[in-house]
């Protein structure tokens, strides 16, 4: 019996030993949210101008600008609140 035991313990020891040891889940980098001075600072480079109403959308993942176009036509902007690209343009 004692040698039954033994037998048995030193199985689960070496089994335990023996199995492959997994790392925890590694968390994907969490890219950061655009500021709104970045976003008005790319928009700008595309020639929008005289902004007026901005307001983050976290729950929808955007930003929406109210702004002129390169043309002086208001439009409504619709960016990704994390890449900067710009999902819609809604001209008023």
């Amino acid at each position: 019996m004692k040698q039954t035991l033994k037998s048995l313990l030193a199985v689960l020891v070496t089994a335990n030993i023996a199995a492959p040891a997994y790392a925890d889940p590694v968390e994907r980098s969490v890219v950061p949210e655009l500021t709104v001075p970045k976003a008005l600072r790319l928009l700008e480079n595309q020639g929008y101008h005289d902004f007026r109403k901005i307001k983050v959308e976290r729950d929808d993942h955007e930003i929406e600008v109210e702004a002129r176009n390169p043309d002086g036509h208001r439009v409504e902007i619709e960016l990704d609140l994390f890449s900067g690209k710009i999902i819609d343009i809604e001209r008023d």
